[in-house]
């Protein structure tokens, strides 16, 4: 397959280079950050109670020293290398409320989750916001302690743990880029991801994609119109419909995105009034990836031209078939003055063979055998013919286009000013055949519609050497002219008229002062 070891390889490595430089899509946290007002929880274990921290948007803090007044409207800034921040507390955070449903109970659960921030701080910092009752024996009437020791525990257990983010990674590939013709289709081998990190599913959208082109998934095949959603275990493939591909090379980009979960972070905020808790907020990251590759179509293109043997011009009216190598009649049609096109062979060999000869022409019994590969995509076929008595086509084009025109009456004369034909051309030439030896002239008795007939006389001699010819008449549109003459004739009328009109008034006024 041509240069598709290059393509595989630089598909690849487009590939790779798109997984490494996936783009961190963070919601970063502000700088600073409005405290809202502070509600006071219950008093579940050993008396002890304090109250909510929450920002003005709703987001949930959590305090890291109680005994600090309660931070309450009021802005606050972030502080940077915070030493509260371990591993550690995110586990804490992204374990409790109100990522985690732990009892059921909103008031509880936020409970649960600051007091296992303090008891935490103090095993790790030497801290003391939460006594030895709290910790131990003191009154638990709704059995909390156990669920705020289990998360400080868990949280001790990952104190070490990054604080941060993990990776994120996509990839796309598939086994060959080269689509492949079946039945009807340009069909893509298995696309999949190879390479998933903290993703469980991406959307895929399709660049170039010519019309009717479809996806096979898990077996079933849709009609493709817009971005679609595979799982990270999935596979799928393209199929794009023969008829759709006009050209011999087609390239469809597959772009796979993705929004993947690398993990949690949390961020120390300070108030501006000192004398208020410092507080800690919860940040869950995400991080865009994507991937793509390119898919290529190199469909097959062969034009077919039938032509005089003399003049080597096209000739209508042959009859031909296209066999495939086992014989079987793929194609049949009749020749017209330009070629004939046939699009999306497979790679093969096929033969062209004539079924039936022009008129005035000797049927062509050679066979013309023709191959598609991957190096021979675009094949032009001119196969001849002999005139077998005296032919002449004559047709009739425009004279910009040089496209046939039909409805162009014309009249062949021989040498004594004699008639021998006359006709209305169509969109194929006219043929004489059997003409004796001598001069001949043809000219224009009337032009299409919209073109001017032409004045010119085209002659052809028909002798040993020239036994046949291709006559070409043309003609150019019409122009239209305004009609001078008359427009001034009807100025004169009205100037006329109203130079006797001004008369009579004069003479009118003049005859009653007399």
């Amino acid at each position: 397959m041509k240069n598709n070891g290059m393509k595989k390889f630089l598909s690849i490595i487009i590939s790779v280079a798109i997984m490494i430089t996936g783009i961190f899509n963070v919601k970063a946290a502000p700088d600073t950050i409005q405290i809202g007002q502070a509600t006071k929880t219950g008093n579940y274990i050993a008396g002890v109670s304090f109250h909510y921290k929450v920002t003005q948007k709703g987001t949930y803090l959590y305090c890291l020293n109680m005994h600090k007044n309660t931070a309450s409207n009021v802005k606050a800034t972030k502080v940077k290398n915070s030493k509260y921040i371990t591993g550690g507390l995110v586990y804490i955070l992204k374990n409790g409320y109100p990522n985690k449903n732990i009892t059921g109970d909103k008031d509880k659960d936020y409970y649960i989750t600051q007091t296992a921030v303090w008891w935490y701080l103090d095993k790790t910092t030497g801290s003391s916001n939460l006594g030895e009752q709290f910790k131990t024996n003191g009154s638990d009437p709704y059995n909390l302690r156990k669920y705020v020791k289990q998360l400080m525990t868990e949280g001790y257990n990952h104190r070490n743990d990054a604080v941060g983010v993990a990776d994120s990674a996509l990839a796309i590939t598939t086994t060959d880029n080269q689509l492949v013709l079946q039945n009807g289709y340009y069909t893509s081998s298995d696309i999949k991801a190879t390479t998933i990190k903290n993703l469980s599913s991406y959307s895929v959208t399709l660049e170039n994609a010519p019309e009717g082109t479809k996806i096979i998934k898990d077996g079933t095949e849709s009609a493709y119109s817009k971005a679609f959603t595979m799982k990270t275990n999935e596979s799928f493939k393209i199929k794009v419909p023969a008829t759709s591909v006009k050209s011999t090379e087609l390239s469809i980009k597959v772009k796979a995105t993705g929004k993947g979960n690398v993990g949690y972070t949390a961020y120390e905020y300070q108030p501006v009034d000192s004398s208020m808790q410092n507080v800690a907020l919860l940040e869950k990251i995400e991080k865009d990836v994507s991937s793509e590759l390119t898919l290529d179509v190199s469909s097959s293109k062969v034009s077919i031209t039938k032509i005089d043997s003399n003049t080597k011009q096209p000739i209508a009216g042959a009859k031909l078939v296209l066999k495939d190598s086992n014989g079987k009649v793929l194609a049949n049609w009749e020749s017209k003055a330009s070629a004939h096109i046939i699009r999306n062979l497979a790679n093969g060999n096929y033969t062209i063979e004539e079924t039936e000869a022009p008129t005035g022409y000797a049927l062509n019994k050679n066979i013309t055998k023709i191959t598609i590969n991957d190096n021979n995509r675009d094949v032009k076929v001119t196969i001849e013919n002999a005139p077998k008595k005296v032919v002449v086509n004559i047709i009739k084009v425009d004279q910009e286009t040089n496209l046939p025109l039909a409805g162009a009456v014309l009249l062949v004369r021989n040498a004594k000013g004699e008639e021998i034909a006359r006709f209305t051309t169509t969109e194929n030439p006219y043929v004489l055949t059997d003409l004796a030896d001598g001069t001949y002239t043809v000219e224009e008795v009337s032009a299409p519609e919209g073109y001017v007939t032409s004045t010119n006389k085209l002659s052809f001699t028909i002798d040993d050497e020239h036994q046949s010819h291709q006559v070409t008449f043309i003609n150019a549109k019409a122009t239209i002219v305004p009609d001078t003459a008359s427009v001034s004739t009807s100025l004169l009328y009205i100037l006329g008229t109203a130079i006797i009109g001004a008369g009579v008034l004069f003479i009118r006024k003049n005859g009653k002062r007399a």
